[in-house]
């Protein structure tokens, strides 16, 4: 079998068939594509979904992007002659950021990344940044990890340093004792953020000590050491027990008297809640306002499943192995040579492949396009 012939005809049938394939404003986008034989060519343009339509089937795409600006001549070749409009705001989350990925199997980088994915959405965008659900449209990037796209008036005009000021903040970036004391010290610690999160964190933390219960972030001689300092009296005048500053909500536990007795606590509660709570992201493409990204519901040239659109309700659940699959790639037993052996569960069926075997032609085309197989 010709393997190369085979996947662009099975691209062909999708791009044929299915008509979700479609951005708001397409004809303020530049778009670009990698075919299946070639490098990247950009600085097309297309009028409407039928002018989108004639150029996939003129050009069959292994990978399909459009930008993520809004430009009046999107087709110019360069950005100054593009005239710039705006741009949606993008978070890219993929394994290439998650220590550990390397280790990992498919299938466990997709779940972690979905964590991550969540973990923007609820801590970060709807709670820090308090937008709109509304306004957050959810892909799965068609390979191992999600695009968030924030679609609002908030966000268009952001230049590149605006939106770096938002990768830093979900990012944890800057987040350390100095800075943290650096504002705790001074100003009333209220509504959401890194600095009511990690005060929140403290005051539990010392109040789980005060009941004598395991803590993540000091061994028990530390414990016992800071429950010793919550009982004792502050001063001869000031009859106060440490206890009663440093377990409320107040700014007085972070005067330069008081923290120095539990700014080992406070440094290792920074450290460790920053790593556990930030989100990692390919910070150039939210800062990028002339980025180009993967078109909602094109296929991706390196497995073959759809960049589909998630409900946030559904993000939970959501199974790419078994909701992203072509429905068109059908499930024909086909032939393949297995590059190395691979386990993975595909579409509902676990499959623990070694050398040459038959799987379905959906199965096939992911295993050919990733690299890990040829077709026969």
């Amino acid at each position: 079998m010709d393997e190369k012939k085979f996947l662009t005809k099975k691209f062909r049938e999708y791009y044929y068939q299915n008509k979700q394939v479609y951005t708001e404003q397409l004809n303020k986008r530049e778009i670009g594509f990698i075919p299946f034989e070639g490098t990247m060519i950009r600085h097309r343009k297309v009028e409407d979904l039928l002018d989108l339509q004639n150029f996939l089937m003129d050009n069959i795409p292994r990978h399909l992007y459009h930008s993520v600006a809004y430009y009046k001549y999107p087709d110019k070749r360069s950005m100054q002659e593009k005239e710039w409009n705006g741009a949606e705001y993008v978070f890219d989350l993929d394994a290439d950021h998650i220590p550990g990925a390397d280790q990992m199997s498919y299938e466990q980088i997709l779940r972690e990344v979905k964590d991550h994915t969540l973990r923007l959405l609820n801590k970060f965008l709807i709670g820090y940044l308090d937008l709109d659900p509304e306004s957050l449209n959810i892909y799965f990037s068609g390979a191992r990890g999600y695009h968030i796209h924030i679609k609002s008036d908030k966000i268009y005009q952001m230049n590149s340093d605006q939106r770096r000021e938002i990768s830093n903040l979900v990012r944890g970036e800057g987040i350390s004792i100095k800075s943290f004391l650096g504002i705790a010290s001074k100003t009333p610690i209220t509504g959401k953020g890194w600095i009511s999160d990690i005060n929140s964190e403290l005051i539990d933390t010392l109040n789980k000590i005060a009941q004598g219960e395991k803590t993540e972030y000091v061994d028990r001689v530390g414990e016992d050491k800071i429950k010793q300092l919550l009982d004792r009296t502050i001063s001869a005048k000031d009859k106060r027990k440490y206890r009663q500053i440093y377990m409320e909500q107040g700014i007085e536990k972070y005067s330069n008297s008081n923290i120095k007795m539990i700014e080992n606590l406070l440094e290792k509660i920074i450290s460790e809640y920053v790593k556990k709570n930030s989100v990692e992201i390919d910070e150039p493409v939210s800062t990028d306002i002339h980025r180009l990204i993967r078109f909602p519901y094109s296929l991706h040239g390196k497995t073959g499943l759809i960049v589909r659109k998630i409900d946030i309700d559904s993000l939970k659940t959501f199974e790419p192995l078994n909701e992203a699959i072509p429905n068109i790639f059908g499930d024909d037993l086909i032939g393949v040579r297995m590059k190395k052996p691979f386990e993975i569960n595909f579409n509902g069926i676990h499959y623990k492949l070694e050398e040459e075997d038959t799987v379905p032609s959906n199965l096939a085309i992911f295993l050919s396009l990733s690299g890990r197989a040829n077709i026969y």
